[in-house]
């Protein structure tokens, strides 16, 4: 007797996601994933699992192409149906590139304190707490004043230590803004301090001060001043699992990336080596 045929369910699949408390954006991720399989192959098998996989890999990262897998694997388990596809194998990257220079950091933020100071205040948030873009955007004017911020994922809990230095320097900043407010803002007179800034419009923005200053726009990226971040604490410290901590990493291997040099960094110091 033939199994029946697995078809494309997006309705019950999007309340099947949100009862197993996916993040909206994972659920977004996965339902575009799941769409573009079925668009292609229309039934859901092993082979045409494999298929997809091989075309995938022509045109997307491996690590793209394993979270699409982790989608359709994850619609396979809301149809009670396991697809046993292997995930690609990830290469370890041994050094930390497009992360902002010392140099690059310090003549953005001089420049932007004298002409746009607001977007000095929202950048040196990021690069003194470490915070994903998501999360930054998402601190009020009360996490300063506690001078701690919490958020609840998938039922893990991320507490952000706002350090004392920040607070202090955004103290002139915060005077005016309620305990409810946000603190990172776009520089808008519709503004009330009850929507959080959205994350592309930070991105836009460091996209344009790129262009403005000359800086690479590779490096221009919210995630490079978490980067900057941890780079500079281990450096400070020497303590990897205090920086996992601070980036509230789950795993201290995630870490370990920012122990290493960038290629620019290994290059010099290969040169210096081999100069006999």
């Amino acid at each position: 007797m033939n199994e029946p045929k697995i078809i494309l369910d997006l309705t019950g699949y999007l309340a099947f996601m949100q009862e197993e408390e996916l993040t909206p954006r994972t659920q977004m991720t996965y339902i575009n994933a799941v769409a573009g399989y079925f668009e292609e192959f229309g039934e859901l098998t092993k082979e045409n699992v494999l298929a997809w996989k091989t075309e995938l890999s022509k045109r997307c990262s491996a690590s793209t192409v394993n979270l699409y897998l982790s989608a359709i694997r994850h619609y396979a388990k809301f149809q009670e149906k396991a697809i046993p596809v292997k995930s690609l194998k990830v290469q370890r990257i041994n050094s930390v590139e497009n992360v902002i220079s010392d140099d690059d950091y310090r003549y953005l933020m001089d420049m932007l304190f004298d002409e746009e100071r607001q977007w000095y205040y929202n950048i040196l948030i990021l690069a003194k707490t470490g915070a994903r873009i998501s999360e930054a955007v998402r601190l009020r004017k009360r996490d300063f004043m506690k001078g701690y911020a919490r958020f609840e994922s998938k039922g893990k809990v991320r507490k952000i230590i706002i350090p004392s230095c920040l607070k202090r320097e955004l103290e002139s900043y915060l005077y005016y803004l309620k305990p409810e407010d946000f603190v990172i803002r776009a520089k808008s007179a519709k503004w009330s301090g009850l929507e959080p800034m959205q994350t592309a419009s930070f991105y836009n923005a460091l996209q344009r001060f790129a262009k403005r200053y000359g800086i690479a726009p590779e490096v221009m990226h919210p995630h490079s001043f978490r980067h900057h971040f941890a780079i500079k604490v281990y450096e400070s410290t020497g303590n990897i699992s205090f920086v996992s901590d601070m980036l509230g990493h789950s795993s201290i291997n995630t870490t370990a990336i920012y122990t290493r040099m960038s290629s620019n960094q290994q290059q010099k110091m290969l040169d210096s080596a081999l100069n006999w």
